[in-house]
């Protein structure tokens, strides 16, 4: 499986969601069920692979690690 990262126009949120997560959980907890209703809708009708859902969630981390690496002390 080839798992591509910033593919459309909406990775950028995933990435900003995954800053906002570091400050509350809530906005993790919001993009999980958002991710998860989205892919099974989508996925039904063969417009969204796992790869793209893989992928989804690795912006969302790549934005917590980083906000995580800057503030750490």
């Amino acid at each position: 499986m080839k798992v591509e990262i910033y593919d459309d126009k909406f990775s950028i949120g995933h990435t900003l969601l995954g800053i906002l997560a570091y400050f509350h959980i809530s906005f993790f907890i919001i993009f999980l069920f958002y991710e998860l209703i989205e892919f099974c809708y989508k996925y039904g009708r063969k417009e969204e692979t796992p790869s793209h859902f893989v992928g989804d969630l690795c912006e969302f981390f790549i934005g917590y690690s980083f906000v995580s690496l800057l503030l750490h002390n």
